[in-house]
């Protein structure tokens, strides 16, 4: 009985633009922000988790004031590009942008314009470029440009945008019909995480982490989220929300709804707890997005 229900979960939450990776019990890895050991949103890290095991490369989406997009994912520069002294993306130009230098080890490069990644993309139908819109906005007019963008760029179509801003994926929608589209929900007990939200390392940050409740994703959650996006739609989540709501793969499941797990704790972490699930509940996630290497990780999920 068990084993019918993983299969049905499994074939229920199964992405429709590229097969599953049947080296991860079925679920889709991504890399996040590139491969491991290279600059994060690096054309270097891209290309090297698209050579490697994973499934797909997730990176994170900004706009400059001239209206470019570039990728990057702190609101502010000064942890991973040096150069501008320390602004928020938006206030920046293109000519600033390519006078910036990606920080740490493998960087010196400039970081680039979300254009330099589709064309790597474009390249790789076979893997998901799962693209992270990081800023909300008032009107829907740059975001319809971005999506027309990325349709033009990648006509393969093997490619999703997510954000943890509902209103967003609404714009998104309006231009993209069909694509996939994810709900990034996060978990204010992580408020204190460094590199997971602006609050990290600030006294605020450690009053909302300490007085934080779980997000509660019910299945009245999930239908609600599927008519105000419209399918296909899917639910990322960090592994301590997951823990905290046992109920969301099944549910998720039953709606059609994917759901891909992350974890701030690390991929340690996230396979733990994914073996927990399954063991519980017979369920695993349409996919995740992990820090290390995807075989190494899929097999402490297997194990």
């Amino acid at each position: 009985m068990r084993a019918s229900r993983l299969i049905a979960a499994v074939l229920a939450a199964a992405l429709p633009w590229s097969g599953a990776s049947a080296a991860c019990l079925g679920m889709q890895v991504h890399a996040h922000r590139g491969a491991p050991a290279l600059p994060e949103n690096s054309l270097a890290s891209i290309r090297a988790a698209y050579a490697g095991a994973w499934d797909g490369v997730e990176i994170d989406m900004q706009r400059l004031k001239d209206g470019t997009w570039v990728l990057h994912h702190d609101l502010l520069t000064g942890r991973t590009v040096s150069g501008v002294g320390r602004k928020a993306v938006l206030q920046l130009s293109s000519d600033q942008w390519r006078d910036a230098r990606l920080t740490g080890a493998g960087g010196g490069t400039p970081p680039p314009f979300l254009t330099d990644a589709l064309r790597v993309a474009a390249a790789q139908p076979a893997k998901t470029f799962n693209a992270e819109l990081k800023v909300i906005y008032r009107d829907c007019a740059p975001v319809s440009e971005l999506v027309a963008g990325m349709k033009a760029a990648l006509p393969h179509g093997n490619w999703m945008i997510t954000s943890a801003f509902p209103e967003a994926l609404r714009c998104v929608r309006g231009t993209d019909r069909q694509g996939y589209l994810g709900l990034i929900v996060f978990d204010p007990r992580h408020a204190e995480s460094p590199g997971s939200n602006p609050l990290a390392g600030t006294p605020l940050g450690k009053v909302v982490s300490q007085r934080a409740a779980a997000p509660q994703l019910t299945r009245q959650w999930l239908a609600n989220l599927a008519a105000t996006v419209g399918a296909p739609v899917g639910v990322h989540v960090d592994a301590l929300t997951l823990a905290a709501n046992p109920q969301l793969l099944r549910d998720a499941a039953a709606q059609s709804v994917r759901v891909f797990v992350y974890a701030v704790g690390g991929d340690a972490a996230l396979a733990q707890q994914l073996r927990a699930t399954k063991q519980r509940e017979g369920y695993l996630p349409s996919g995740v997005i992990i820090d290390g290497d995807a075989q190494a990780f899929c097999r402490a999920v297997g194990g």
